[in-house]
């Protein structure tokens, strides 16, 4: 029989997961401290679900050790969390800890770069984890998928690179992400798990998926700033951010009604 675990559960347990919390919620079936040990035989999980719990944590690594023990081999784990590059986030109290694109590099010691090197501009290191080799850690989690949800003015007119470098340099774009990630405990191939990804359904919160509809922004009004600063790193790259004619009179023309002046970086409010 499948085991299916919700960590944090709250009041809103994932579908056919056993809801685990703190507190004695109608939901929760197992009253447990996710800071602590879970009460779980080893290699006994099929599915995780951890959707805006783990940013409460003490000790983020030890509770990914901690799922990374119940969980057996190709078992899936489903994060969602804040974006950490949010002004409020930043100065939440009751965030503990801080998601981004490369919070998985730190939850395994594989090298090999499993997603798509634009999302990792900003990376001191080309290879895939930032562990240090004598790091003690035990565990192995692989990342199938990872997604990002945006702010309304970048829901529109960027393409995934632009996103990437706004996302990585820029506060206040994203608020929040999402993590399918695989449990490695036996060899595999890089083969195999890029089968996976393709192939594996990938369960999420109804929430997500409605955040997934709005996040497709088709009738955004506004872009948000220019990105005249990143064009060094465009040029290098031989390409060039172009504003369509169309939402370039449109964009002006708010912004005069509104008050705003010209500016070479970035539109300036007037009081």
């Amino acid at each position: 029989m499948l085991m299916r675990i919700d960590l944090g559960c709250g009041k809103n347990k994932f579908r056919g997961c056993i809801g685990i919390d703190k507190t004695n919620y109608p939901e929760t079936d197992i009253v447990c401290d996710i800071n602590r040990r879970l009460p779980l035989e080893d290699h006994s999980v099929d599915f995780v679900m951890a959707s805006n719990s783990l940013q409460y944590v003490d000790d983020l690594g030890a509770v990914m050790e901690e799922i990374y023990r119940i969980c057996r081999h190709r078992a899936v784990v489903c994060i969602i969390a804040p974006y950490a590059h949010v002004t409020s986030h930043m100065v939440n109290p009751q965030y503990k800890q801080l998601f981004n694109e490369h919070s998985p590099r730190y939850w395994t010691k594989h090298k090999g770069m499993t997603l798509d090197n634009d999302d990792f501009l900003f990376s001191p290191n080309d290879q895939w984890s930032l562990q240090d080799e004598d790091s003690g850690i035990h565990m192995d989690f692989r990342v199938l998928r990872m997604e990002f949800f945006y702010f309304p003015p970048f829901r529109s007119g960027y393409d995934p690179f632009e996103l990437a470098l706004l996302r990585q340099s820029q506060l206040n774009v994203a608020f929040q992400i999402m993590y399918q990630l695989l449990v490695v405990k036996e060899p595999i191939s890089d083969n195999d798990i890029f089968m996976l990804k393709n192939s594996i359904w990938f369960e999420e919160p109804d929430y997500v998926k409605a955040q997934r509809m709005v996040n497709s922004g088709e009738n955004v009004e506004e872009e948000p700033f220019h990105l005249e600063y990143l064009s060094p790193i465009l040029q290098s790259r031989n390409e060039v951010i172009q504003i369509p004619e169309n939402q370039r009179v449109r964009r002006q023309g708010r912004r005069k009604r509104a008050g705003y002046k010209k500016h070479r970086r970035s539109p300036r409010f007037q009081r």
